[in-house]
């Protein structure tokens, strides 16, 4: 079983954006650690992450409307496994990037 380790990252908004999706010829991945840095000088950025099923097209939330403190970074540090599934984040303000570190296996 051959295996890499990637960062996959993006700015995240108001609308559910998809961090990463384990698919293709990947039989799983790990997602190592997520950081959600609130980029705004001033306001707190509420975080919902979600867990996508692609098999049954159901999510399940991870964090939900989690603060963080401005000119801050969120860790989440528990591995989460992804099975052909995709791993969303949503945030109350434009000012939010995120990054994440995910071991992929083919």
């Amino acid at each position: 079983m051959a295996s890499s380790f990637k960062n996959a990252h993006t700015a995240v908004g108001t609308s559910a954006t998809t961090v990463y999706t384990c698919g293709g010829s990947l039989n799983s991945s790990v997602i190592h650690g997520m950081f959600f840095a609130n980029t705004h000088g001033s306001a707190n950025v509420n975080v919902t992450l979600e867990l996508v099923d692609s098999s049954s097209g159901s999510s399940r939330k991870i964090l939900d409307a989690v603060p963080v403190p401005p000119n801050t970074t969120l860790s989440v540090d528990k591995p989460i496994n992804l099975e052909h599934d995709s791993i969303q984040a949503t945030a109350s303000s434009a000012n939010c990037d995120a990054v994440a570190s995910v071991l992929e296996l083919s």
